[in-house]
This record gives C-alpha cells, structure tokens and sequence, in this order.
C-alpha cells in the first residue's frame, strides 16, 4: 500500500521520491499545497474505492497518516 501511495504523491511533489517516507509531512517536507493535497485525496479515493470525508482531509498531515485512514477502511 505504502508504493502506491507513494507513486501517487510523486505526481504532486517537486523533490526526489526517495524522500516521500511513511513520516513525511504532507506540506512541511513534501511541499504540497492545499489544492494539491484536495487533488492526491481524490487519487486515493479512486485507488482503494473509499470515500475520504472532508473533514478527515484536515487529520491527514504525514504518509503514515493517509496509510492509517486508507488502512482502516479498505
């Protein structure tokens, strides 16, 4: 689970892969922006066929964070 969540932020992150770590934080280390954050929340929402509630969005600030949610509900 961890390679496709990572596959899918590399898309919207302008630093090496390799530093997309289960600790990462989604704005601090990889430099997401909110819209970008938005659109990987929908990318995963296709990807493992969950539905990601708005106002879960606000808790998903590392990796390991969004592997936790995905985890739970598939």
């Amino acid at each position: 689970m961890f390679k496709k969540v990572k596959d899918i932020l590399s898309d919207y992150v302008s630093i090496d892969s390799s530093l997309i770590t289960p600790e990462a934080a989604l704005v601090a280390d990889l430099g997401l922006s909110s819209f970008d954050v938005v659109n990987v929340v929908v990318e995963f929402e296709d990807e493992f066929n969950i539905e990601i509630a708005d106002r879960d969005i606000r808790s998903l600030t590392t990796v390991n964070d969004i592997l936790a949610y995905i985890q739970a509900r598939v």
